[in-house]
């Protein structure tokens, strides 16, 4: 089933504003389907190279239904004020998100999984926080999965000078 976005006016259309909102993003969320049904959960990304990675414990709901099923859905966004405008009921909600479907890998290459658990606590990490270095044991009983990202989407509604942002008390 593939459907097209209704409101063409919010269609994110630079692929590099896309990537710079998964690049930037702390956390997402990945749909993905279980035995007992649909199972969302939000994560730590990285995304790198078109590719998104996280890393999991070796085993869990997560990485079962991986096994069984690699499709996947990957959603970031960014959450901005309310406002007031003229068209519709007069209010509306100021984002951007992006939306990847693809096929989850599972990287096996200790020197991959070191390469990517490195640029992971790089951008999650605060600069000059003094953490512990990687060890190839952690490495060792780390998952490190990687979404082939085969489709990627993007929405935004921006603030606009025809918005009147709503203060909350």
């Amino acid at each position: 089933m593939k459907t097209e976005i209704r409101r063409k006016e919010r269609i994110m259309n630079s692929t590099a504003e896309m990537e710079l909102l998964l690049k930037t993003a702390a956390v997402g969320r990945m749909a993905l389907s279980t035995p007992q049904g649909p199972y969302l959960v939000a994560l730590n990304h990285l995304y790198l190279d078109g590719d998104i990675y996280f890393h999991s414990a070796m085993q869990g709901r997560k990485v079962e239904a991986l096994q069984l099923d690699p499709r996947v859905c990957f959603m970031v966004d960014e959450v901005g004020p309310q406002v007031t405008w003229e068209k519709g009921c007069g209010i509306s909600q100021i984002y951007r998100s992006v939306i990847c479907f693809g096929r989850a890998e599972f990287v096996e290459d200790a020197a991959e999984k070191q390469r990517i658990l490195q640029a992971m606590v790089t951008k999650l990490v605060p600069a000059g926080f003094a953490y512990r270095p990687l060890n190839a044991e952690n490495i060792a009983r780390t998952t490190i999965v990687r979404i082939v990202v085969e489709e990627m989407t993007g929405k935004e509604n921006p603030l606009s000078s025809f918005h009147t942002v709503l203060k909350h008390s």
